[in-house]
């Protein structure tokens, strides 16, 4: 996950809760309000009618019971009961429906004052004390507070629309305020995506204002760390580079010597002979190394290459042909996929001489690694390229993180000629042709897949 979805779900939650808080503050603070309230004229309701029946002689029962019924400030399933000093049951408004209570209740009332409760049918009742003519009295009302709860149930509703629409609102408008405030960061974050090792020189753009913020003065830092590193791989390139070129005289002169040592030898003097050859073959081994590190050097400066229009199979062929002079007991066998029927199938845009390196690198690889000395190579049609696969005889697999590094080669292996270079060569090679490589261990075989683009 990444910030700005974190950002947006950190500042949706604190504004939920935050207006959950606010709204269910409002209801509760409603709701108790409302209660207080419709108490409030359950009370007055109570002392009023105890009033009327104990104060008032011109009332009786009957008389009492024609005004409640008729009075307008009557509220829904109203009842009355009032009892007296034996908690005898001396009036009700209504003689078919009762209040719930017991005698506890009615006992706590005349200790304890005022009473609160609910009821079994959701009926809100309040027991009061009333003293009258020297007696004293409980007094029970309950009604249902039809208008308070439509307006509470109306409030929640409120609330809860209130909630969700408030909820989709922040979250819209924090992801899109979050996405513009992340929007220098991308930016700079795309410009850093597009260096590498062999770009150093392209510096990230830096807004030319006096007040610069945060993110320009760590473009500015990454530049400046930018120009570092672009020095240090210069000086390490220049000195691969001036160092091959510095070896390659001297190899060359001291091959020239070897071959005019070979020469007063002359054959009466075998041992002369072995050793000559064996110096020979290190000074060979030692230029190789040379030219491969220089080549390495060229591919990694991504200098222009010319390319133009090759023949992946005359290729092949011809770097067969120059690796079987070297290693004549090389057996290559190139199979082309029955779909391929025409030139254009298997031609690519990219460099001959490269694409030859990079085939007489894979080619003598299996010739010198192999156990067996026989090379299976299929051309395919892969999407919008071709695709090669090598496949040679192996024992063990080559762990494929560190196949393609340079210098790179297996414990069993340190005895063989070569120095690991050759399948670092040839990823590059491929990767400059917007090309891909792979290696993987199948069947005990060793197989290396290469994927070029037609165009």
């Amino acid at each position: 996950m990444n910030y700005k979805t974190r950002l947006t779900l950190l500042f949706v939650g604190l504004f939920f809760f935050v207006l959950s808080s606010i709204l269910v503050f409002i209801y509760i603070s409603y709701s108790e309000f409302r209660r207080d309230e419709f108490f409030a004229r359950l009370r007055e309701k109570s002392f009023n009618t105890a009033k009327l029946l104990i104060d008032v002689k011109e009332i009786d029962i009957g008389l009492l019971k024609i005004i409640d019924q008729n009075s307008i400030n009557k509220m829904y399933d109203e009842k009355i009961l009032i009892f007296d000093e034996q908690n005898t049951l001396i009036y009700s408004s209504l003689d078919d429906e009762k209040i719930p209570y017991s005698l506890k209740t009615i006992e706590q009332i005349r200790k304890r004052a005022d009473k609160y409760y609910v009821d079994d049918d959701g009926d809100e009742v309040v027991g009061v004390h009333y003293t009258g003519q020297g007696h004293d009295y409980v007094v029970l009302a309950s009604a249902y507070d039809t208008y308070g709860i439509s307006k509470l149930e109306n409030l929640k509703t409120l609330v809860i629309i209130a909630l969700v629409l408030g909820t989709l609102l922040i979250a819209i408008s924090s992801y899109y305020y979050i996405r513009q405030v992340f929007r220098p960061i991308d930016a700079l974050n795309s410009s850093i995506q597009t260096i590498g090792e062999n770009n150093l020189h392209e510096f990230i753009p830096v807004n030319g204002r006096k007040n610069r913020d945060e993110l320009d003065q760590l473009a500015v830092n990454y530049n400046q760390m930018l120009g570092r590193l672009f020095k240090a791989f210069e000086s390490q390139r220049a000195f691969v580079r001036n160092a091959a070129h510095e070896l390659k005289t001297p190899l060359a002169l001291i091959h020239g010597k070897l071959d005019r040592l070979d020469e007063l030898a002359g054959p009466q003097n075998p041992e002369m002979q072995v050793l000559l050859t064996s110096l020979e073959q290190d000074v060979d081994s030692q230029a190789d190394l040379v030219e491969s590190l220089l080549l390495i050097q060229r591919l990694q400066s991504q200098l222009p290459v010319n390319t133009a229009k090759v023949r992946i199979d005359e290729s092949l062929y011809e770097s067969v042909k120059d690796v079987n002079e070297t290693f004549p007991q090389q057996a290559v066998k190139i199979d082309i996929e029955s779909s391929i029927k025409t030139e254009d199938q298997l031609t690519v845009v990219g460099n001959t001489l490269l694409l030859k390196i990079c085939f007489r690198n894979l080619i003598a690889n299996a010739a010198m690694y192999a156990s067996t000395p026989e090379l299976n190579i299929k051309i395919s049609e892969e999407g919008h390229g071709l695709q090669l696969t090598f496949v040679n005889a192996g024992d063990d697999p080559i762990p494929d993180t560190r196949i393609f590094e340079p210098f790179y080669r297996q414990t069993q292996q340190q005895e063989k000629p070569g120095h690991g270079l050759g399948l670092s060569i040839v990823k590059q090679i491929i990767e400059l042709m917007n090309g891909t490589v792979a290696y993987y261990f199948e069947s005990e075989k060793h197989h290396f897949q290469i994927t070029i683009p037609h165009t």
